[in-house]
């Protein structure tokens, strides 16, 4: 299980990865006092934790373009990208793992996802590739309670334990079903566990924020 050793690995994490905790921490912050997760106020926070985990050579080059929606660059395209998957997660921006049904909620993650993580013309990459990994990040940092981060290390960690068949490689294979089927898994390891007592390893932290750094260190020790 990802949870397993739970107490060890958030405290290697916590000593590992200050620079994500410190970033990260903030935005939740101001999260709470934001308005509109989908506007261009909270799009400046959304872009701090990108560049922050690791992102940033995805989203172009230089500073001005990343935040300033008026430059045509990447701060532009996804101003465009959260206005459209506003009217499929906009509803859900409040609502918790631990209290929704996954199964009813699945058809609009995956659009977002879809949405955020496409390639081609209409891609946040500046090379126009795929953007899966960057698309988790955003929706985490829309919703932290309820979306997960995917990345190599998660991707790692849910394969070993859940049998979800990425691969072991920099390109995992990742997908908009894959990565629901990856938040019922943890769902259900939560659960397991005890919704209280996970909570509880750190009280102040978003839950899925815990569960991702579960399994950042489970993938990354795999």
């Amino acid at each position: 299980m990802i949870t397993a050793n739970a107490q060890q690995k958030l405290q290697e994490y916590n000593k590992l990865c200050l620079h994500y905790n410190l970033v990260a921490d903030s935005v939740y912050i101001y999260r709470q006092e934001c308005d509109d997760l989908f506007s261009e106020n909270y799009l400046r926070y959304i872009v701090a934790a990108l560049i922050s985990f690791d992102m940033g050579r995805m989203m172009g080059e230089g500073t001005r373009g990343k935040y300033d929606v008026n430059q045509g660059e990447f701060a532009a395209r996804l101003l465009r990208k959260l206005q459209a998957i506003s009217q499929h997660i906009g509803e859900i921006s409040a609502v918790s793992i631990l209290n929704c049904d996954i199964d009813t909620l699945t058809a609009r993650i995956q659009a977002a996802y879809q949405i955020l993580s496409e390639g081609g013309s209409n891609s946040l990459s500046a090379t126009e590739k795929e953007f899966h990994v960057g698309a988790t990040k955003i929706m985490h940092f829309i919703n932290p309670n309820l979306f997960l981060i995917i990345d190599s290390n998660a991707a790692r960690a849910f394969h070993r334990e859940h049998s979800i068949p990425y691969k072991n490689t920099t390109q995992p294979g990742y997908t908009a079903a894959l990565y629901t089927q990856c938040i019922k898994e943890a769902r259900q390891e939560i659960i397991d566990y005890g919704s209280d007592n996970f909570q509880a390893l750190e009280p102040a932290t978003p839950v899925m924020r815990i569960f991702d750094k579960l399994s950042f260190i489970t993938g990354n020790n795999a």
